[in-house]
């Protein structure tokens, strides 16, 4: 399903009733079309003059809409945001992102009302699939010292860096770039520093052909 605003918030006074006793404020809740997260919670701490943060302000909660996720998964993910909520809001202390107070919450809600949260999305070959949003990539395919392809989808202002940094790489034996809009691309995240995500060759090749070679200055 495609979630709206309203449908958004509706559900957020149901769950906030049902898991956390009504206690937190309505905050914005906005769409996303990103394709680096599922949900996320922003906000801004709020320091003394030690520097000590005192409180958190200017909450928003964002869904991205970029993958046609089941309902369940759309309100599992909507309720694992309000676990960061209700964490920020109260002041309270965790271990980590996903600490011990994090986990605790989340299996106390999958054990009394039957959800599935998890600690995060791992999107599925089909979900990727159905990413079809047509953009502009740039991307570098290496060969690796050690026989494996890989594969850099570069932020449009990051490509000079990233490949004077491939070309003295050591692991990197040849790179050559491209340009294309294959939706195929979207699956990989736009890097800004260099990475390599090791491909299947035979299933790069096949989204090669309407790929156009780039050329550099020396």
């Amino acid at each position: 399903m495609t979630p709206t605003v309203g449908y958004l918030e509706e559900r957020f006074d149901t769950f906030n009733d049902l898991c956390f006793g009504g206690a937190l404020p309505r905050i914005p809740i906005k769409l996303s079309s990103a394709r680096s997260f599922v949900g996320r919670l922003q906000y801004r701490p709020v320091r003394d003059w030690r520097g000590r943060v005192v409180r958190h302000e200017d909450f928003i909660l964002r869904i991205s809409t970029r993958f046609d996720l089941p309902e369940a998964e759309v309100e599992d993910t909507l309720i694992h945001e309000m676990i960061h909520y209700w964490i920020a809001y109260n002041g309270i202390r965790d271990s980590s992102t996903h600490g011990r107070v994090f986990r605790a919450k989340m299996k106390e809600i999958n054990a009394q009302y039957g959800r599935h949260l998890t600690i995060s999305h791992k999107s599925t070959p089909e979900e990727l699939d159905r990413d079809t949003k047509v953009s502009r990539h740039y991307f570098c395919v290496s060969q690796l010292a050690d026989g494996r392809t890989a594969l850099t989808v570069a932020a449009s202002t990051r490509v000079g860096a990233i490949r004077r940094a491939f070309k003295w790489s050591p692991s990197v034996r040849n790179a050559v770039w491209y340009a294309s809009s294959d939706p195929w691309f979207n699956r990989f995240p736009r890097c800004r520093t260099p990475k390599l995500f090791p491909v299947d060759p035979a299933e790069l090749q096949a989204h090669l052909a309407d790929a156009a070679p780039l050329s550099f200055r020396r």
